[in-house]
């Protein structure tokens, strides 16, 4: 329950989105209805649809004639866009990141994913998703340590004041705290992909999303079908290898060639989605930065 008090509403809003636009009888009114409950969601969406993806020729002026010409595909990853915005706004002093940091990991990977489902043959949205909000779970501990003061203490959750408990200045050293998962679980009681699971659960999205976030950094620990989760780990790899990773998770990526077996990905193929992500990522930067 501390978990959602500390998390921004822009994500919540992608859900809902996400099952109106796969309904074929859906109204347009009611998805312009649903985005302008939040202005500054509304604003960011008419940023995005403006840059050189999307528009040619005169700008968008309004919500409504963004949606109508970007179409009905493409109003889900321009609220994507918009929404990783809104939820990277602030550093994470627990893990020594920038918002705009993991703004641009997040971006990349969701682009990466979309590229990578479209050559398997997977739900392209639904993989597009996972890499968006990967690391949520990061937002929703960074609000427990630092707003709310829960941590793990003794072996048990405790709520007090980070100040008395010396953990006001707890911040990721991946030399010293070994790796991620387990310093997470140390300090508050559960890891950033735990936290993130239990977030996108409480928001309704599809299970499959939620499982392949929850295990991608081992994802053959995964308690279902790992190929999403496999699919994940490649792409935030992929984006470390770009020169956009976040510190501490190397480690996780460290299987590739077995993971690429395993999914039936070849090396081509990945640096093709690695391509076509870069390059849709650059177009984008200048309306999401």
């Amino acid at each position: 329950m501390h978990v959602m008090k500390t998390m921004p509403a822009a994500p919540q809003v992608l859900s809902r989105i996400r099952k109106m636009t796969q309904d074929p009888d859906v109204d347009m009114g009611d998805i312009t209805a649903l985005l302008k409950c939040d202005p500054a969601l509304t604003a960011r969406i008419i940023r995005v649809a403006n840059s050189p993806v999307y528009c040619v020729g005169s700008e968008y002026s309004s919500l409504e004639q963004a949606l109508a010409r970007v179409g009905m595909s493409e109003i889900y990853t321009i609220a994507g866009f918009a929404a990783v915005v809104q939820m990277t706004k602030q550093n994470l002093r627990l893990y020594g990141i920038s918002g705009a940091e993991l703004r641009e990991n997040s971006l990349l990977t969701a682009l990466i994913m979309e590229a990578l489902a479209n050559v398997l043959g997977v739900d392209a949205q639904e993989a597009y998703s996972a890499g968006l909000l990967r690391s949520i779970g990061k937002i929703a501990l960074e609000g427990l340590t630092y707003s709310s003061g829960l941590l793990h203490s003794k072996g048990a959750v405790a709520l007090g004041s980070l100040a008395n408990s010396g953990a006001s200045k707890a911040t990721y050293d991946p030399a010293t705290n070994g790796t991620l998962a387990e310093w997470e679980t140390g300090l508050i009681g559960l890891s950033n992909c735990e936290a993130a699971a239990f977030v996108l659960g409480e928001w309704r999205f599809p299970d499959g999303m939620i499982a392949a976030i929850g295990s991608h950094y081992v994802p053959e620990q995964s308690p279902s079908d790992p190929s999403m989760a496999t699919l994940l780990n490649l792409a935030a790899g992929a984006v470390d290898t770009l020169g956009f990773g976040l510190m501490g998770e190397q480690p996780y990526w460290s299987q590739r060639s077995e993971r690429m077996a395993a999914l039936g990905v070849t090396k081509t193929q990945l640096e093709a989605a690695s391509e076509r992500g870069l390059e849709r990522f650059c177009a984008l930067h200048s309306a999401v930065s």
